[in-house]
């Protein structure tokens, strides 16, 4: 039985891993709602993103964990992005008064996009047509060298861009 010792210093010829690239996407959950932001190599939400509530329309802006729970400074915006509640490790705190603070707390430009029942269109199954325009779409972007991710139902607005750092 021979067992082999892990040593935790590197010596002068082994190289420490660069830290891994972050991913940037969304994470749908069963009741609707939806996290845009840093995801880990699982597709988890794992650093600074934006959690939307569908029911309520509310949103939360800050650092997530992969089960879903805000740590540290973060920001609650109302449904209609004209109120804004200081979260600190997802407990509402007061009510932050000035916009421009509350965007600040969170490196934000701008209100995140609106998000709610009433907004989200219903599913409308399946259909020939738009199947064939989907095809279409992408086999031309594929004849004419074109990038094959940009979606053909347009940009994605609910991952802020000051998120993803662009």
């Amino acid at each position: 039985d021979k067992r082999v010792a892990i040593n935790p210093q590197p010596r002068g010829d082994q190289r420490i891993m660069p830290a891994p690239h972050p991913f940037y996407g969304y994470y749908g959950c069963a009741g609707g709602n939806l996290y845009a932001g840093t995801l880990d190599i699982h597709g988890k939400p794992n650093g600074k993103g934006v959690l939307y509530y569908l029911d309520s329309g509310e949103c939360d802006v800050g650092t997530f964990s992969p089960d879903m729970k805000q740590t540290g400074p973060g920001v609650r915006f109302n449904r209609e992005r004209d109120k804004a509640y200081a979260l600190e490790s997802g407990v509402q705190q007061e009510q932050i008064h000035l916009m421009s603070r509350a965007l600040d707390r969170v490196g934000l430009d701008q209100p995140p996009v609106e998000r709610h029942k009433g907004l989200v269109p219903s599913a409308f199954g399946y259909n020939k047509t738009r199947t064939e325009q989907v095809k279409a779409w992408y086999k031309y972007r594929s004849l004419t060298n074109l990038s094959m991710t940009e979606s053909c139902y347009g940009v994605n607005e609910y991952l802020p861009e000051s998120i993803r750092g662009k």
